[in-house]
């Protein structure tokens, strides 16, 4: 027998039809922000609602994927968290957080890491300050890029190709997403972005990239400010000592210059 063969028939031999039934699911609906019903999903994946049926309840069981009211699934956080877990994701949070404890320290504020996971921002390590009143965000937290500061600030930092593929899979509209694209090349000059945040009243969002040595996006570092009494709303002094930060973390993986001005947005990863 030939080696090919052999190769072919040990392959063959080791398949696990449920395994490979369950991965079609999650690579499915990875892509789709919409939950989907089991109908929908057999038909797209060209297979039979009673094929699926066990691998959509155990996925559903182990936390994999989340069934709503109306009986449609959508992926859940569970494999995000499990990537956050990967070696090179717990150097970075090794590498990161006595950096970031330091801006904690100087500025009094709690600050978040977050890393762009299938298209979408999650939140992987915290410092929290001792400030009496702060600002937490919950690791494991997950959004769409364009939903908050720091993932605005992720995209400034992708490729165009990367940003082009992000777009068709958001409802968004033409004009919006023109106005996005020209407000990263802003972002890319000054390095960070600070904005009132979205969900709270009262809160300032500053968020900046950390970047590897070629330059490619590794992480975005963020505080959320909660802006006191008689405060001037400057933010010069959290946005000052956040890029020192940025440069500090990134330096962890060899000489990077934060700004990238100079570097043409397609040849940002």
């Amino acid at each position: 027998m030939s080696k090919t063969l052999e190769r072919t028939e040990q392959k063959q031999s080791y398949r696990v039809p449920a395994l490979e039934k369950g991965l079609e699911v999650l690579e499915l609906l990875s892509g789709i922000s919409q939950p989907l019903s089991l109908t929908d999903i057999a038909d797209r994946l060209g297979r039979t609602k009673q094929e699926l049926f066990r691998v959509m309840a155990c996925l559903n069981e182990q936390g994999y994927l989340i069934r709503d009211a109306n009986q449609g699934y959508r992926m859940s956080t569970k494999l995000f968290e499990l990537g956050s877990k990967h070696a090179s994701t717990e150097a970075l949070i090794a590498r990161a957080t006595p950096h970031m404890e330091n801006l904690t320290h100087e500025l009094n504020e709690s600050c978040h890491l977050n890393l762009v996971v299938r298209n979408k921002m999650l939140v992987i390590a915290r410092v929290n300050c001792d400030a009496d009143v702060s600002l937490a965000v919950r690791v494991g937290a997950s959004f769409k890029l364009h939903e908050r500061n720091s993932g605005h600030v992720a995209l400034a930092y992708l490729s165009a190709d990367q940003r082009c593929k992000y777009w068709e899979q958001t409802d968004l509209t033409a004009s919006e997403i023109e106005e996005c694209e020209s407000e990263f090349a802003a972002t890319r000059r000054s390095g960070f972005r600070t904005m009132e945040s979205s969900l709270i009243v009262g809160v300032r969002d500053t968020a900046t990239p950390i970047l590897g040595a070629d330059g490619k996006l590794l992480a975005v570092l963020c505080v959320s400010h909660i802006l006191k009494v008689g405060e001037s709303e400057d933010s010069t002094r959290i946005s000052t000592a956040m890029l020192e930060c940025a440069q500090a973390i990134s330096s962890e993986f060899g000489p990077t210059m934060l700004h990238q001005s100079t570097v043409p947005a397609g040849d940002l990863a």
